[in-house]
């Protein structure tokens, strides 16, 4: 399951970097809340109240609006949600991005039918036993 993750991350990369994209590493320790309405973690921060960052968002909004024409991230996610199941969204790996479009949404939603069907064709090429095994 661990090759599968990990390829999984590769292949997003590979994608991002295959469009031109920048990755970028945001902060994971803030001086506030960087979404409303989610809950976070707080923190004491060398006598300063901090907490864990709830998503990349802010950071890859200012990128693209200081003329990068894509950017992305693989990192840790914190949202202090209660959410009693044996599955939590407190903290995750988010694969994120985000990409200037100039007419419609959609233009979004082609760049994600893409990546997804690149990352499930490699998946399948690459990693076919391993597929088999969980399978």
């Amino acid at each position: 399951m661990f090759k599968i993750q990990s390829a999984v991350g590769n292949l997003f990369r590979e994608f991002c970097n295959s469009v031109g994209w920048t990755e970028i590493h945001t902060p994971k320790i803030l001086g506030g809340t960087s979404e409303g309405g989610a809950e976070v973690f707080r923190l004491d921060y060398f006598g300063q109240p901090a907490c864990l960052a709830q998503s990349p968002q802010l950071y890859k909004q200012m990128a693209v609006a200081s003329d990068f024409m894509g950017v992305y991230e693989i990192g840790p996610v914190f949202r202090a949600e209660n959410s009693n199941t044996p599955r939590h969204l407190c903290e995750f790996v988010g694969m994120d991005f985000e990409v200037p479009f100039k007419n419609h949404y959609f233009e979004v939603v082609d760049i994600i039918g893409e990546m997804f069907g690149y990352i499930f064709r490699e998946l399948n090429k690459r990693f076919k036993t391993e597929l088999e095994i969980v399978n």
